[in-house]
């Protein structure tokens, strides 16, 4: 197993920060990233109000196990009777945007079971980009690192044995983009020593960014 720490040193590339940011296009929209016991996938959601989120938690089920097959009607009543609280924490603001997360609990559990980020774009209008009912481990606080001069917010969640949802955001003026890190695992892999293999699950976003952006302030 290969430390991702040294990348900014074995990748031969200077520029290690801007071959991340690459993957943001010039465009963005607000694309929302789902994970979930079933399987993952991206799309794109309308913005609602901060109620939509907070009201009643089990109608932000994304894997189809709260009240299946239910009307809408139906689903509102069994939500109604669930034992579960949304509590809103804010992350910090990425180019103008204000993010914040979105922890679900239920029943007396005093850990979140699910977790979502939203972005506000207008007077009580908030945008979900991320969605998350894990498997194994549990959702963590999300945080803002600095990749040189831009900001980017990123997540350690599900953390479970050597498993791990990491991801990092970057916002432009018109929404957000998820980081492509495939180039920089891959130019790992083929600065790393013979026989040794770069693990993909360490980004460790909270000190990755930050060594590299040092190592390259001083070359």
């Amino acid at each position: 197993m290969f430390d991702v720490r040294l990348l900014a040193i074995l990748v031969p590339m200077k520029p290690l920060l801007l071959v991340v940011l690459m993957a943001a296009p010039s465009f963005a929209g607000w694309p929302r990233s789902v994970i979930t016991p079933k399987g993952d996938r991206v799309d794109k959601p309308k913005a609602h109000d901060l109620e939509y989120f907070t009201a009643y938690p089990s109608l932000r089920d994304e894997d189809g196990g709260f009240c299946y097959l239910c009307a809408e009607e139906k689903r509102l009543e069994e939500a109604k009777k669930e034992k579960a609280r949304a509590e809103v924490r804010r992350i910090g603001k990425l180019s103008g945007f204000t993010a914040f997360d979105v922890f679900y609990y239920f029943g007396e559990d005093p850990r979140p079971a699910w977790k979502s980020i939203i972005v506000q774009t207008g007077p009580d209008l908030y945008q979900e980009i991320y969605h998350d009912q894990p498997n194994e481990g549990q959702p963590n606080p999300s945080f803002i690192v600095k990749a040189g001069n831009a900001a980017l917010l990123c997540v350690a969640d599900n953390v479970y044995r050597w498993d791990a949802e990491e991801d990092c955001f970057w916002f432009g003026p018109t929404g957000v983009v998820r980081l492509d890190f495939s180039p920089v695992w891959k130019a790992a892999q083929r600065a790393a020593p013979a026989g040794r293999r770069v693990w993909e699950y360490g980004l460790k976003g909270k000190t990755t960014f930050e060594a590299a952006a040092a190592v390259i302030a001083a070359s």
